[in-house]
């Protein structure tokens, strides 16, 4: 009886297996069989596999097509944008990477960019394309914002489907997707699990370790964070949004709408924690609440806080890829900096005062003219709070090297404005409050509504009287055309 009893019980489980296979569970999909980079977790907790989803064999991506399973990296970091697929929209998708190479600068190191690159890639290809064709962000490292039906509008569903409202005998839910019809390309058959207990919906990145990259803030290298929150892809969709919307807004005629496009960038820099200088509090505090505040106007910011020299490089080399294109370029450097035969050098973290020669500063240093040089904008605003005092300074002073107090004058072409916290040949101030002198005038006056010629006449105002008079900010280089204003920049 009992070998009789057991033989049942394995006959309902056969038939209980093949029924969930038949139903297409959504926690069967996450098997041994499909790839932690094609795992997918939606936003109403469901989870899946791209290969199962007409999405995947799409020859959509790339330049000249390419299929969208084969494109998608081993690494599982990767964001998707596409189009819903309607019979009257263009199918096109766009994908953002992580570039790990050693060849090139990981631009797009953050999810964020990916994302970015993602829904700039669908765009071209739908230029011109009606609202309800619109790109969008549908899955960023394994997660999508998206729940599963709404996933399958863009992914699978076939254009029957997702023009006609869902009737109850045949609608979707998170754990049973649309089938998709002859009109889709066809997916690859199921495979039989190895297992019947559901699986984790983990995406597909989380199993797979970091990979070291350059960091898009703050330390030299560090590891990459593997996904993106559904918050942060809402944010990002809402900004694809709010820029279709001024695209298809009809090109004004004055002046001031002009202005208000403008695109802005800004590379923040604050060096204080200096391995052989002694520690300066305030740089990093500086450069967060710059950075916050230009953010606050709309700005795209890179913050990098307390860099050694390679550090450094690659922060300007991804700068100058990500800023081509954007109107204005803003520099803030906060930290040491020094001037040998009229050349002014940003210092790294890791410069040593003992033994300090000419060569070693210009082999060890980043100069402020190559600096200048990854800015690609026509219009560049710099501000270096970078006139302390510091020992490597003084140490070639007392060997007669060529050395100065303070910065050396610039002189820059049309189109860049540089403002020293203090004038050249002078120190300034640390300060001894949150913020220095100078970034605290910064940080009252730029909320102005007027233009940064007038902000910075503010600025030295407010350090002088701060200071009793002992450091006045100064300005070098001039700015051509209309009135740049910071605080409406980008708005």
């Amino acid at each position: 009886m009992a070998t009789v009893a057991r033989a049942g019980w394995l006959e309902w489980l056969v038939v209980i297996v093949g029924a969930l296979l038949l139903l297409g569970s959504p926690r069967l999909t996450h098997s041994a069989e499909c790839p932690s980079r094609f795992r997918i977790a939606f936003a109403d907790g469901s989870s899946s596999c791209l290969s199962d989803h007409a999405l995947a064999h799409d020859d959509v991506v790339g330049q000249f097509g390419a299929d969208v399973r084969r494109v998608a990296p081993p690494n599982g970091y990767y964001a998707i944008a596409t189009t819903p697929r309607l019979p009257q929209c263009k199918r096109a998708v766009g994908m953002g990477t992580l570039d790990v190479t050693l060849a090139a600068p990981a631009l797009t190191a953050d999810a964020a960019s990916r994302g970015e690159k993602a829904v700039r890639d669908c765009r071209l290809r739908t230029r011109g394309a009606t609202e309800e064709c619109r790109c969008r962000l549908i899955l960023v490292d394994g997660r999508s914002p998206l729940t599963r039906a709404e996933f399958a509008r863009y992914a699978d569903a076939a254009p029957a489907v997702a023009a006609a409202p869902a009737a109850p005998a045949t609608s979707t839910t998170p754990s049973n997707p649309p089938t998709t019809t002859a009109t889709t390309t066809p997916t690859t058959a199921p495979t039989t699990p190895t297992s019947a207990t559901p699986t984790s919906a983990t995406p597909g990145p989380a199993a797979v370790s970091p990979v070291p990259a350059a960091a898009p803030s703050g330390s030299a290298v560090g590891p990459v964070r593997p996904t993106a929150t559904a918050e942060e892809i809402a944010a990002l969709n809402r900004r694809v949004d709010e820029l279709q919307a001024a695209l298809a807004r009809p090109p004004s005629t004055t002046a001031e709408p002009v202005r208000a496009r403008q695109r802005a960038r800004a590379l923040v820099i604050g060096n204080g924690r200096y391995a052989h200088l002694g520690t300066l509090p305030n740089p990093k505090r500086d450069a967060e609440a710059i950075a916050a505040k230009l953010r606050g106007f709309g700005i795209e910011v890179d913050l990098h806080l307390d860099t050694d020299r390679p550090a450094l490089v690659r922060a300007l080399a991804a700068f100058q890829a990500r800023a081509a294109g954007y109107d204005v370029n803003i520099l803030f450097y906060a930290g040491h900096g020094l001037q040998v035969a009229g050349i002014n050098y940003i210092v790294p973290v890791e410069m040593n005062a003992e033994g300090a020669t000419v060569g070693a500063v210009k082999l060890n240093g980043v100069s402020l003219d190559d600096a200048l040089d990854y800015l690609p904008a026509a219009t560049r605003l710099v501000f270096l709070d970078a006139c302390r005092d510091n020992p490597i300074a003084r140490s070639l002073r007392s060997t007669r090297s060529g050395a100065g107090v303070g910065l050396a004058p610039v002189s820059t072409v049309s189109g860049t404005l540089l403002s020293y916290a203090t004038r050249d040949g002078s120190t300034a101030e640390d300060g001894t409050g949150t913020n220095s002198p100078y970034t605290t005038a910064l940080l009252r006056h730029l909320d102005a509504d007027e233009d940064i010629a007038l902000v910075l006449r503010r600025v030295r105002q407010a350090v002088l009287q701060a200071t009793g008079q002992r450091q006045e900010p100064w300005e070098y280089g001039s700015l051509v055309g209309e009135q740049l204003v910071l605080s409406r920049l980008a708005r």
